[in-house]
């Protein structure tokens, strides 16, 4: 029986909370991410032979890293927000991976209350999960905007009295932060339930070798979601500090 649902459903209980599908299967990923992190720590060589998980780690991050660079234009910003970008991307990467594993998706079903419910499903078509990967996201922008400018720059963004015309401009910036978290979100979320459920109904009516170029697709699809919401989250940390400056430079050019 075709099974399909826009909600995650609960498929466990540890004391009084309640275990989700979705949320079962970021734990998954995390687990899988920190085992393959230990695994390409184990085995860290100088010179590592031609084909290996370090030498796939290495070109990986460096590509990102130089790619990040590009972006902020800035070594120091570049260190200082590498680590949480690179995690985003990651995270996204392998948990979108997780859904397309054949047999993952509507293969396993656990009873609960007297329903049959599917045991894993894609974190990512999940709008709680990408909404808290969008939530942290937008909470970078303002720590990485005040670290960078200071507490008191920083709120000049939002809250600028030189004229009525600033003040006016900052309560749309305040409603622009807010338009990320589900701008983000939900271009995350609806890309790839939609594929989740493209993948389950194909593989439904026309098994076997049919859905290949789907799942094909999909694996495109979930590496360029997951490049897109780590570049818009790097774009809107750098952009916080350019507006602040760009500002500051048209005062200095008006006082001359």
């Amino acid at each position: 029986m075709l099974h399909i649902t826009f909600y995650p459903e609960y498929v466990a209980r540890i004391g009084s909370f309640m275990v989700s599908n979705t949320l079962f299967c970021s734990w998954i990923t995390s687990i899988l991410l920190v085992f393959l992190a230990f695994l390409a720590k184990k085995r860290l060589k100088k010179i590592p032979s031609s084909i290996s998980l370090q030498n796939i780690f290495e070109a990986l991050f460096e590509w990102m890293l130089k790619f990040i660079n590009s972006i902020t234009g800035s070594p120091k910003l570049t260190k200082r927000v590498f680590p949480l970008i690179m995690t985003f991307f990651l995270f996204i990467v392998c948990a979108n991976f997780l859904g397309i594993i054949p047999g993952f998706l509507g293969a396993f079903f656990v009873n609960v209350n007297g329903k049959s419910v599917s045991l894993f499903r894609s974190p990512n078509s999940d709008w709680n999960t990408t909404l808290a990967l969008a939530i942290i996201s937008v909470f970078s922008i303002q720590w990485f905007g005040v670290k960078m400018l200071g507490f008191k720059n920083y709120l000049k963004r939002f809250f600028n009295f030189a004229n009525p015309v600033r003040l006016f401009l900052g309560f749309f910036e305040i409603i622009s932060d807010f338009t990320k978290v589900l701008s983000l979100s939900l271009r995350l979320f609806g890309n790839i339930l939609a594929g989740e459920i493209l993948l389950i109904a194909v593989a439904f009516f026309v098994p076997y070798f049919i859905p290949l170029p789907f799942m094909i697709l999909e694996l495109f699809v979930g590496v360029i979601q997951a490049f897109i919401f780590a570049t818009l989250s790097l774009v809107f940390i750098k952009s916080s500090e350019t507006e602040y400056f760009k500002d500051k430079k048209v005062a200095e050019i008006k006082e001359k």
